[in-house]
């Protein structure tokens, strides 16, 4: 099935937003191979959407697409930030805004492909980063709850300023939060992009036992070989230990504190419970179409998601 969209008619709104298919859901769903099979049948190219794939120095411990997994579709967005760079959502949404559109530009669908949240909703959502000026930190608690409960309220009461805040940095998290409670302007959602949203619907039980497949092909000679290079240009173990599930484990194993099938283990339970808080937040978004099912295979599956691009985006009230 080809666009429903004419690439002329693609091509002459390219001054206006272009239309956007977006691919989200959970880790371990199998988002990449949806996505390259409608860029196929859409004739599209991709734009990553995880905010850990977007790291150029990582590859096999964020299971980076690349080579006969895209089948030779662009996919833009791999290399956006380094190691040690502050990246926030707003750094997220100017990189793929121009993406999508460059995309479009060429007379292509572009296809949103990824899991976090956070920076899913900025940029389709078309948050207003221009309302509120950077504030400096004025210091933080050291003691109080966990800075990952302090942001989820903060992505409550503001979801706009939790865009613009580093999350797994205390201080920032802190001192948003006070800006919040006060009911200091976050600013407004405007321009936001026409965009089909499109989940793969898995139950848990499947969803948990792609998990514990994947976890068994991470932990890997690959994945040691990856840790080893990193660590030899420089980078800290503390550092990579905390920049996605999998680097801690391999580093554990590698030095001896655990053996291989501790390291499966722990990677497969840390990536349970992530991928079911990504599922809360997708299953908590009401313009999300969930195609598929447990038995579906994968031609199956495009076709349906196929139909359902067809047909056009979920019709929800702006937030304003």
């Amino acid at each position: 099935m080809r666009s429903a969209v004419p690439r002329a008619d693609r091509a002459a709104t390219v001054t206006a937003r272009p239309a956007v298919v977006a691919v989200v859901g959970p880790t371990a769903t199998g988002k990449t191979r949806l996505a390259v099979a409608l860029a196929e049948r859409l004739d599209g190219e991709l734009v990553n959407g995880d905010s850990r794939q977007a790291i150029a120095e990582l590859r096999v411990g964020v299971a980076k697409p690349e080579g006969l997994e895209l089948r030779g579709i662009p996919c833009h967005g791999l290399d956006w930030r380094h190691l040690g760079e502050p990246f926030t959502a707003h750094d997220f949404v100017i990189r793929a805004e121009a993406a999508l559109q460059g995309v479009a530009e060429r007379g292509r669908v572009p296809i949103l492909v990824g899991g976090t949240g956070l920076y899913l909703r900025a940029l389709l959502r078309g948050y207003d980063f221009g309302g509120v000026p950077p504030r400096e930190d004025r210091g933080a608690a050291a003691d109080g709850p966990p800075v990952e409960a302090l942001a989820a309220e903060l992505e409550r009461l503001a979801p706009a300023r939790a865009i613009r805040t580093d999350l797994r940095n205390s201080r920032r998290v802190v001192r948003a939060l006070e800006l919040a409670r006060a009911g200091a302007d976050a600013g407004r959602l405007r321009h936001p992009w026409p965009a089909v949203w499109l989940g793969r619907a898995l139950s848990a039980a499947a969803l948990r036992q792609r998990i514990e497949r994947r976890s068994e092909w991470l932990v890997g000679p690959a994945l040691l070989a990856e840790v080893a290079t990193l660590l030899a240009s420089g980078v800290a173990p503390g550092v990579l230990a905390d920049i996605a599930i999998g680097y801690r484990e391999a580093i554990d194993w590698r030095d001896g504190r655990c053996g291989r099938e501790e390291a499966v283990a722990r990677v497969a339970q840390r990536t349970w419970r992530y991928a079911r808080r990504q599922r809360t937040w997708f299953r908590r978004e009401p313009q999300v179409q969930w195609v598929g099912d447990d038995g579906a295979d994968e031609a199956a599956i495009a076709d349906e998601a196929s139909r359902v691009v067809a047909r056009g985006p979920v019709a929800v009230p702006q937030e304003g």
